[in-house]
């Protein structure tokens, strides 16, 4: 059952190590990074404090962006993929034995799909993964979203959704435990109690469960969300998107300065 969320100023957040949040919806602002942004990124390396991408954009995508950022590394593809910033070659999340059979049996399921919801586009970015298949949001609403859920269970597949696009997925593969993977293997003196997790959409859920990271924040946007998802945040900033966002730096950073 939905219950009211935590407004940001009841958090303690004295010991964050590490900020791992997510991109579309959270650190963008009508779809674009902001100046301010960027300043708080900055404010946060500054202070030692690490920031990680999670999102569920393409390989294609966070290859470019774990370079350009001033963060450690970007999650693609909702936990499928992590590119450690300034390193080239992505390391492997989900183990797939044969890449071009995956690929194939993706795309069978999505041309099912695409019988019962016809309206259904492929993304533009999809010829740019690796793990997943992506099509666009559109005009879905969420009892269609639950039944295409429903399908790809049936069919052996996860499934998941943000504000912009609807994954095909490895069952298993979601951002928590991309997350845990990346933090035991190259953070490992970072403990979960040490990281604050932040989204804002369905996909995002499993950043939100309290058994695996105690403090997580949603921008206020998550709230148009509130009812479907399983997991909620502990607290919730007041400003939406990218806003919210920078909201929790400075918040953070007021927090470890006192």
């Amino acid at each position: 059952m939905y219950s009211p969320l935590k407004p940001l100023s009841e958090a303690s957040l004295t010991n964050i190590a590490l900020v791992a949040t997510d991109m579309d919806g959270t650190l963008t602002e009508r779809g674009k990074f902001s100046a301010t942004l960027l300043q708080a990124l900055e404010k946060l390396a500054s202070a030692g404090i690490k920031v990680l991408i999670i999102t569920g954009r393409s390989a294609g995508w966070m290859s470019g962006i774990s370079h350009l950022m001033p963060v450690v590394g970007a999650i693609a593809e909702n936990g499928g993929l992590f590119y450690p910033s300034g390193r080239e070659e992505p390391v492997s999340l989900t183990a797939i034995p044969d890449l071009k059979a995956h690929r194939q049996s993706l795309a069978v399921t999505f041309e099912f799909l695409k019988t019962i919801f016809p309206q259904i586009q492929e993304s533009a970015d999809n010829r740019f993964r690796v793990t997943d298949w992506t099509f666009d949001i559109g005009a879905l609403i969420p009892d269609e979203l639950q039944i295409l859920g429903n399908l790809c269970q049936q069919m052996g597949w996860g499934f998941t959704y943000s504000t912009v696009q609807c994954h095909i997925k490895p069952q298993g593969q979601d951002k928590a435990i991309g997350l845990l993977q990346v933090l035991q293997a190259y953070l490992p003196e970072i403990l979960p109690k040490q990281v604050v997790t932040v989204g804002d959409s369905p996909n995002d859920q499993s950043l939100f469960n309290q058994s695996q990271f105690p403090i997580s924040v949603g921008v206020a946007n998550v709230t148009k969300y509130a009812h479907q998802l399983e997991h909620q945040p502990s607290y919730i900033t007041q400003a939406a998107e990218g806003e919210g966002f920078c909201e929790l730096c400075n918040y953070i950073l007021h927090r470890k300065a006192t």
